[in-house]
């Protein structure tokens, strides 16, 4: 578990290093003439393009601190969030590569004086496969925290009291029926007294505070006597 909060917290550095590259990259380039002076170029860059991929970054650096540190329902909402963040990245992107002839939309990015005329517009599709990479990181990271989120290597500080109690009832149990397999084996191993102890001393004092005698002796049913137990007035029936 705590191997893939590593991994999800090395893809969000990723993708946030991606969404801050592709904020300074140049998208676009505008040309345009205003009829007076030659045409002349207009560079959009991805925060021009879509102003919030550097603040998108920062609040992946942030999620990084969040999870490593959050549990259960925070831990799955913050896995959630991510990944929707990193599917709403992908949306510019697309449009530039797909929308290249939205004059008007760069004109607005390029802040065109309202005299200037969009003549033609170059794109670069590297800007928007950068994007494209975060949103991709992003995502898996978000799906790395879902699982984590999900796991059971959960620490017993934080199980209920209930299913502490039967995680140790199955232990005393097992342990139980190990020296019962032990006593009618007719050559016991060496070694093999000390197989009705308690794992080690925290757990005798946990099945004792939730009421359970690891000490009690085995109860024996009729059918379970050997023959050297017989007593002698069973021998005399």
């Amino acid at each position: 578990m705590r191997r893939r909060q590593i991994i999800a917290a090395v893809l969000l550095a990723v993708s946030a290093l991606a969404f801050w590259s592709a904020s300074r990259l140049v998208w676009c380039t505008v040309l345009a003439a205003d009829g007076l002076a030659p045409a002349r170029d207009f560079k959009v860059h991805g925060s021009d393009w879509s102003p919030w991929l550097t603040p998108l970054a920062l609040v992946l650096l942030a999620a990084i601190l969040a999870a490593l540190s959050l549990r259960g329902w925070g831990l799955r909402l913050i896995a959630i969030l991510i990944a929707v963040a990193g599917v709403v990245a992908a949306i510019p992107a697309i449009s530039l590569l797909t929308s290249s002839a939205n004059a008007d939309y760069a004109a607005r990015a390029a802040n065109l004086p309202g005299r200037f005329q969009v003549l033609l517009i170059t794109t670069n599709p590297w800007a928007a496969v950068v994007v494209l990479v975060g949103s991709a990181c992003a995502v898996a990271a978000g799906v790395f925290l879902m699982r984590v989120a999900g796991g059971t290597g959960m620490s017993s500080k934080y199980t209920t009291p209930g299913a502490r109690r039967d995680e140790l009832e199955r232990q005393i149990f097992a342990e139980h029926e190990q020296r019962k397999n032990a006593a009618s084996d007719a050559a016991p191993p060496s070694g093999s007294g000390e197989t009705g102890a308690p794992a080690n001393e925290r757990m005798m004092w946990d099945a004792l505070d939730t009421g359970i005698d690891p000490t009690a002796p085995d109860e024996v049913g009729p059918d379970e006597i050997g023959p050297d137990e017989v007593g002698p007035d069973d021998k005399d029936r």
